[in-house]
This record gives structure tokens, sequence and C-alpha cells, in this order.
């Protein structure tokens, strides 16, 4: 079953990296062009293609008809998607009402619970009846699909709230052996790291509605889904728990407006990320505050999925009271947020980093260096590593080392990179495989521990931006966190695949730093690199 998430997701993937660029560069002749000319709600000052969503959409859509056979469960999502997403290419054309807009969804989510999507299981009520049933459902889906389409508001943010949704959603239909619903949401994942792709600030595209109310359509579609089997031990608050950002979002608008007495459909700058914004943080400090709520959120979720319907319920307003109590005081109070630095660069320095701004022309070649020597003794230590993942990494090297000849100092950065990702993905796994974790891991972990501190304060020592972090960072921390632990993936005896993910991880870090450096390191880090793959061979 492993082999059908792992085709899912790559298959995905790879359809939403090669349509994207397309979907980019037609976008005009598509009629999908978001130019935000005469709307002060726009955070974007030139035209910007909005067709991200059909690479999210037509990627996902090619999974599952090719991993999954066509029962009647995913017939119903599909139809009833193509009705949401068909109504959100027409708004994202032409720009329909908000009134039009609601009578699209209405119809897809009714299609969908005709065909089996409901909340059968209403928490706290037993055998509840039939339209109670359809009418929690009805109210859910639709609040869910407006959430996220209200969150499309800044770059990366409804893409990677909803991603980290369906991460959860992916790792409790595993849990739960329901195959359909995990390989959809790992299609949709691989299609959303795709987009994230071109989609973290500052955007090249955006997924417009068509994208947008997919995403929600799609996230409550599988959050019920998984939650309301017969077999299911989940507790039935647990949709509320994985979509309770877009939720809150719907809920705090509703106030809002009916306080300032405005009409409830409509756009507006009210949404939960203006408010957020309104404090004075950057987009991208914005985009990170709201991915560190929604961290807390599902990890809440993941740790309370067997409690009882009212712990949970408990759990989520309390969520609530905290998260909107605290931004309502503060508004009131009128404080404000100076711009952080920690996104997009260094703007201040204080007195320790100043004075150890002399280290940092020295810190490129240290880093490269250390890399270098870690990935050398990591390929001489792998001798239990597979020969056949071996003989892949010779075959990796000898084509990256080909393509380094040819293209006579061309694609230096691109080259560099498959190098040394490649270098460190293997070479850890081989001295992870290899190794007793009591002897040298422990020596292992503590220089990478000093490594990532000297990394973070080379990174403060200077004004230029030669690597910053990104809200994107925080993505792949709560994959680390959330789902390394979680794999049951068959790696070899003793393999940890969280430590194993967090150790590859933190040193594709110092790689990117390297590389980040000029092409001079560049250059050594990618001899470095190919060197230790090569190196592997002596381990056949």
């Amino acid at each position: 079953m492993q082999l059908q998430y792992l085709y899912g997701f790559f298959l995905a993937l790879l359809s939403s990296l090669i349509l994207l660029p397309f979907l980019m560069k037609y976008a005009s002749q598509l009629g999908l062009v978001d130019n935000p000319t005469g709307s002060s709600r726009k955070l974007h000052k030139a035209p910007m293609p909005r067709s991200g969503g059909l690479g999210i959409i037509i990627p996902t859509g090619v999974a599952i008809l090719v991993v999954l056979p066509w029962d009647d469960s995913i017939l119903s999502f599909l139809f009833s998607s193509l009705i949401i997403v068909g109504f959100g290419l027409l708004d994202d054309v032409i720009e329909l009402k908000p009134t039009q807009k609601l009578v699209g969804q209405a119809l897809g989510v009714t299609l969908a619970m005709v065909g089996g999507m409901t909340i059968s299981n209403v928490p706290f009520i037993d055998n509840s009846p039939a339209w109670l049933s359809y009418a929690l459902t009805f109210v859910f889906v639709m609040a869910v699909i407006n959430g996220v389409n209200f969150s499309d508001g800044m770059d990366g943010l409804a893409a990677g709230t909803t991603l980290m949704a369906l991460v959860l959603i992916f790792l409790l239909a595993v849990e739960g052996n329901d195959i359909q619903v995990a390989i959809i949401a790992a299609s949709i994942c691989a299609a959303l790291v795709g987009f994230l792709r071109f989609n973290t600030h500052p955007a090249t595209i955006f997924m417009g509605d068509a994208g947008s109310q997919f995403l929600g359509f799609s996230v409550a579609w599988l959050a019920i889904t998984v939650s309301q089997t017969e077999t299911s031990t989940l507790t039935r608050v647990m949709p509320l728990l994985i979509l309770g950002i877009p939720i809150m979002d719907v809920l705090q608008v509703i106030c809002v407006r009916i306080k300032k007495k405005l009409p409830l459909p409509g756009p507006d700058r009210e949404h939960f990320h203006h408010q957020i914004g309104k404090l004075g943080l950057p987009q991208a400090g914005v985009v990170a505050t709201i991915y560190i709520l929604q961290l807390i959120l599902l990890l809440g979720a993941f740790l309370m999925q067997h409690n009882s319907d009212t712990e949970a319920l408990v759990f989520y307003i309390c969520y609530l009271v905290v998260v909107l109590g605290l931004l309502y005081a503060i508004h009131l109070q009128g404080w404000r947020i100076r711009e952080a630095n920690g996104f997009g660069g260094v703007n201040r320095r204080n007195w320790f980093f100043r004075r150890a701004s002399f280290l940092h022309p020295y810190s490129g070649k240290f880093y490269g260096s250390s890399l270098a020597g870690l990935l050398v003794v990591f390929a001489v230590m792998s001798t239990e590593m597979p020969k056949g993942f071996i003989y892949i990494a010779l075959i990796i090297a000898t084509s990256v080392l080909c393509v380094r000849l040819v293209a006579r100092g061309r694609w230096a950065l691109l080259i560099g990179r498959v190098s040394t990702y490649s270098a460190t993905t293997f070479c850890v796994y081989g001295m992870t495989l290899s190794s007793h974790p009591q002897a040298s891991f422990g020596v292992f972990d503590l220089m990478l521990a000093l490594l990532t501190v000297a990394l973070v304060v080379s990174i403060r020592t200077t004004r230029k931006q030669y690597f910053w972090l990104t809200p994107q960072d925080l993505l792949v921390l709560f994959f680390v966190i959330l789902l390394g632990p979680s794999l049951s993936l068959d790696l070899g005896s003793g393999v940890n695949s969280g430590a194993l993910m967090f150790h590859t991880i933190l040193l594709l870090y110092i790689g990117e730093y390297v590389l980040a450096r000029g092409p001079v390191a560049q250059k050594r880090i990618t001899t470095a690199a190919l060197f230790s793959l090569f190196l592997l061979a002596i381990n056949l």
C-alpha cells in the first residue's frame, strides 16, 4: 500500500511541476489574470496569473484516476469537485456575484451528500435524524469552502494551511487503513507542494477561486469521510479540529460584519489574516503566524483523536477563546509589532552579531568544508547500504557529472542542488543504516546541533541576503514534527524515520547556505557531493 501512496504522490507532484510553468505563461490567453487595479483589498501591485488552481486540480485528478479504482465514492467526489471548480473558474474569468458563487458551491455540496458525504455520527446525539445530518454537513462544508477561500489573500496562506490539514488527514487515514482517503490526501498534498514552489512569498502565481474552493471542498470531504466510517474510533469532532482555522475565520468575519452592519456576503479586509496584519507584521510574518496557530491546533487534534467528543469540543472552544480573545485585546490596546527580521533578510542586529560579523567572510568555506567532510565520512561508513541504492547513487552521480561537463558553467546552482541533495540523502541514510545509534549518533547529533547554532549566528551576522527563512520553512518543520515520527516506512533495521528526516533536512539547510554563497562555493560543494556519491562504491 505504501507504493500506492508514493505513486499517487509523485505522479501528482511531477504533473504539478510540469504544468504550472505553462499555466503561468498562458494565463492571459486563458483569461485567468488577477489585475489589482481599482481594488484596495489586493496586496499585489502588478497583474498576476491566477491559473494556479488548475495546477492543483488537474494533477490531483490525474493521480486519483490512475491510482484508485473508479467506484461510486470516487466518481461522486470528482463530479462534485467539477461543479465547484467550474463555478470557481467562471468567477476567476468574469467575477461572479457572491450569491452566484454560493449557488455553485451549494450544487456541488448537495451532489456530494447524495453520493454519501454526510456527518452521520453527529456529536452528542446518538441515532440523529437524517435531516440533521444533512443540514450539519451542508453548513459545515459550505463554511470550510468559504473559509479556505477567505484565507487565499496572502502568498502561500491557503495552500500552506490546507497542506498541513491534509497531512493530518493522511496520517489518520493510514492509521485507520482507509486507503482511498490516504491516496487522495497524498495526491493533493503533492500538487500543493508543487504549487507552493511558485506561490511562496513573493508569489509568481495565484490559485484563484477555482483552486481555493476545490481545496476547501476536498479537505472537508476527506475530513468527514475519514472520521465517519463505521469502524472509525476517532472523535466525532475531528472534522472541526482539522478545519478549525477556516471555521474560525468564517465565525469572526460574521461577527465583525454584523457589528459593522455590513452585508454578510461580499469582499472586505476583515478576515483573520487581515486582523493579524493590522498588528504591523509583514505579509510573510502573518503567514508564518497562522502556520504556527495551525500547527498548534493540528497537534492538539492528533493527540486528542481518540478522546471524547466533549473533551475535543472544549479544546477547540478554548483555542478559539484564547486566539480571538488575545487578538481582540491586542487591537483594543492598540499594540503594534515592529516588522520582524526573521523573514526576508536581516534588518536589525544586536551588539553581539555586529561584533561577530568579521567571521562572515569565512563562514562559507567553514560550512562547505564541514558538509563535505561529513558526506565523505558518511559515504565511507555506509557499509550496510543495499547494493541497489549504491548503484542508483552512482547512476545519479555519473549523470550529473556528464551534465556538468556539457553545461560548462551553466545551471551551476541547479547542478549543485541536485548533487548536494542526492549526496546528503544517500550518505545520511547509509550512515544511519550502518551505525549503532548509541555509538556514533550521539556524537553526530552534538556536531549537528553545534553546526545549526553556528548557522543561525552566521545568518544574523550580515545584512547581505545570502540566505533567509520563509514561511515554507515552517511547513518543513511541521512535516518533521508530525509526519516523521508517524511514518511506518520500512527503511531498515533500527532506522528511526523521524530522526533520519530531521538529520537530512538540517544538513540540506546547511547545503543551501553554502550554495547561496556564490559560484565558487557552488563549485566546491558540487565536487565534494559528487565525490561522496562515487565513494559509496567502496561498499559494494
